[in-house]
């Protein structure tokens, strides 16, 4: 993993604005984490993606229901194009067959919204 300050960068994406901020004041209270970036849809996180020369996204933190494209299609692409990322699917979809979807998808791991803390 690339570190930046010795930390790992992670970027969030999910289309809940709240649901994110609660993801970064939870991640930055870790003082081996540093949320690099945030945003509402697969589109715009995979353009910020396509612009960092720099290394500082380690993991992404992923939902798969978005406007748009959804998560799942951009999991595929993260793991054709930066297969050194690792993705963490964090959803409110818990059926078997989702999960098995994005695992296939090269996903890191999922863990539903419904999950205990």
């Amino acid at each position: 993993m690339t570190r930046l300050n010795d930390r790992i960068g992670v970027m969030l994406v999910d289309d809940h604005a709240v649901v994110r901020e609660g993801y970064r004041r939870l991640l930055e209270s870790e003082a081996g984490i540093h949320v690099v970036g945030e945003h509402a849809d697969a589109e715009s996180a995979q353009a910020a993606l396509e612009q960092a020369v720099d290394g500082s996204v380690d993991v992404i933190v992923l939902d798969l229901s978005m406007p748009g494209r959804g998560g799942l299609a951009l999991a595929r692409r993260i793991g054709a194009r930066w297969p050194a990322l690792r993705v963490l699917v964090f959803s409110m979809h818990d059926h078997a067959a989702t999960v098995t979807q994005a695992l296939e998808a090269g996903v890191a791991g999922y863990i539903t919204k419904t999950s205990a803390p």
